[in-house]
C-alpha cells in the first residue's frame, strides 16, 4: 500500500514522502527533496547500512534546481558532500556503515568543450567550472586528476567519520574512455565508513575473494528505462548488504537515483528509505517498487 504527503521544511523547500509496506515488518519510503534538509527530518541511530553514490563532480546535468555536482569550486562540492554526511553519521546506527561510491574528475582549463563523450549525452553541457582557466581557485594546472574521491574522504575524515578501508570497483566492461595519452580508467572508489570503533561486519562474504578490497563487479548497462542517471550494478549493492548490514536491517540511499539500493535492499528482506531531489526519478521508483512488490 503506497501513500504520498507533503512535508514542508521551510518556505522555499518542500519535501514529497511515499511510503509502502510490505508485509513481515518491511517497509519502504522515498523522499523526493534535497537530500540534506530531509535527513534532518530523519531520527537519528535509524540506519543500519547506507548505500550511495552522489552526483560525481561535474560530470552530469540533471536539470534541478539545488542539485549537487555543479559547484564552481571543488572546495564548494567537497563541503556541500560532506555536509549531507554529517546527517548521515546522525542518522546512522552506532554500530552502523556507509559505503560510498564516488568517481573522480579531470581539470581541463581548456574552455567550452565541442567534443562528444558515448558514455553519456548528459557530460555535455556549456562551460563547466572544470573546463575555465584560473586553476579552479587552487592551482590546478591542465589536465589532471583533481582527486575528488580523496578530497572528500579526508574531509569526512575531518569531521569525525572513520574510514575502515578503500575499495576499489574494477568496473569490468565498461564502456571505455576515449584517451590516448594516459591509461583508460575502469574503476572507481567505495569508501567504507563507519562511525565507531565497534560495528557490524560479516566477513563470511569476502573470505573466498581472492582481493578482498577489489571488487570485479560488472559494470551496469543504460538501463531500459530512459532515466538520465547511472544505477549502480545489483552485485555491488548486494556485496555491501551481505557484509556490511544484518539480515533485518534498515538501509538508506540518501542520492537513491533509479533506485537500486532500495530495490536490492527490500528483495533481501530489509527495509529501504531512499531520497532524491529530481522529480522523475522518484516516479520511477514509486513505479518499480509497488510493481515488485
Amino acid at each position: 500500500m503506497e501513500a504520498t504527503k507533503q512535508l514542508t521544511v521551510n518556505s522555499i523547500c518542500k519535501i514529497t514522502k511515499s511510503n509502502g509496506m510490505l508485509g513481515n515488518k518491511k517497509y519502504w519510503e522515498i523522499y523526493q527533496g534535497d537530500a540534506l534538509q530531509v535527513l534532518k527530518l530523519l531520527p537519528e541511530d535509524k540506519f543500519n547500512c547506507v548505500i550511495t553514490s552522489p552526483p560525481y563532480y561535474w560530470l552530469r546535468d540533471y536539470k534541478v534546481d539545488g542539485q549537487i555536482g555543479l559547484e564552481e569550486s571543488v572546495e564548494g562540492y567537497v563541503n556541500n558532500i560532506a555536509d549531507v554526511m554529517d546527517e548521515v553519521l546522525r542518522v546512522l546506527s552506532p554500530d552502523g556503515i556507509l559505503f560510498l561510491n564516488l568517481g573522480d574528475t579531470y581539470y581541463s582549463g581548456k574552455g567550452k568543450s565541442h567534443g562528444i563523450d558515448k558514455k553519456s549525452s548528459k557530460r555535455r553541457f556549456g562551460l563547466r567550472a572544470v573546463d575555465k582557466s584560473g586553476g579552479l581557485g587552487i592551482g590546478l594546472k591542465q589536465k589532471t586528476l583533481i582527486g575528488v574521491p580523496w578530497r572528500v574522504a579526508l574531509e569526512m575524515i575531518g569531521r569525525g567519520w572513520v574510514l575502515r578501508s578503500s575499495i576499489i570497483w574494477y568496473r569490468k566492461y565498461a564502456l571505455p574512455e576515449s584517451v590516448q595519452d594516459r591509461p583508460r580508467r575502469s574503476y572507481e572508489n567505495i569508501f567504507m565508513f563507519v562511525k565507531n570503533r565497534e560495528y557490524y561486519f560479516n566477513r563470511q562474504y569476502l573470505e573466498d575473494s581472492e582481493q578482498e578490497d577489489m571488487w570485479t563487479i560488472v559494470a551496469r548497462a543504460k538501463a531500459a528505462n530512459s532515466l538520465p542517471t547511472a544505477p549502480f550494478p545489483d552485485e555491488l549493492v548486494q556485496r555491501c548488504l551481505d557484509i556490511g548490514c544484518p539480515p533485518e536491517g534498515a538501509v538508506l540511499d540518501p542520492f537513491a537515483g533509479s533506485g537500486t539500493t532500495l530495490r536490492v535492499a527490500l528483495q533481501t528482506g530489509r527495509s529501504a528509505v531512499g531520497i532524491e531531489i529530481h522529480q522523475e526519478f522518484c516516479k520511477y521508483m514509486i513505479n518499480d517498487l509497488n510493481k515488485l512488490f
